[in-house]
């Protein structure tokens, strides 16, 4: 028994220093996924890479802002629980459809959707089902 803990002794202690690492660079993951979800709605999935390579990621560098040299927002930002769970409301699966979901569910302000498949609407109307049968006095739905 004691032959096989040693083992794990060695994982832990590795474990504990990426956590380590994890933790140093965690300030400089949240501002740039935050930046990401503040500044990249309006914009489609190759401009948003290129925003978030280009500046976000080229910009914590230059200031030696401690973060990851990549960050996988969509894994940052959410689980895939709850990814799961609006795939069953009917969000489409891939990752522009996913980041928008993040960025309508974790920001403050009314999101702009371009929509015009209207899968994003559907979605929304999907989930938001009670709050829309208790009155659209709540409700933009169209411009």
């Amino acid at each position: 028994l004691i032959n096989g803990l040693a083992g794990e002794r060695d994982r832990w202690t590795e474990d504990s220093k990426n956590f380590a690492i994890k933790r140093q660079k965690l300030c400089g993951d949240v501002a740039i996924a935050a930046g990401f979800v503040t500044y990249c709605g309006p914009f489609n999935s190759e401009f948003r890479d290129s925003i978030y390579r280009e500046s976000f990621l080229q910009d914590a560098q230059k200031r030696e802002v401690p973060a990851s040299d990549f960050v996988d927002l969509v894994a940052f930002l959410v689980d895939s629980a709850t990814i799961g769970e609006w795939s069953l409301e009917g969000l489409p699966s891939d990752d522009l459809s996913i980041q928008n979901a993040i960025m309508v569910t974790r920001s403050s302000r009314y999101p702009l959707m371009i929509d015009p498949q209207g899968q994003a609407n559907a979605w929304v109307k999907t989930r938001e089902r009670e709050r829309i049968s208790n009155g659209l006095n709540n409700c933009i739905t169209t411009l």
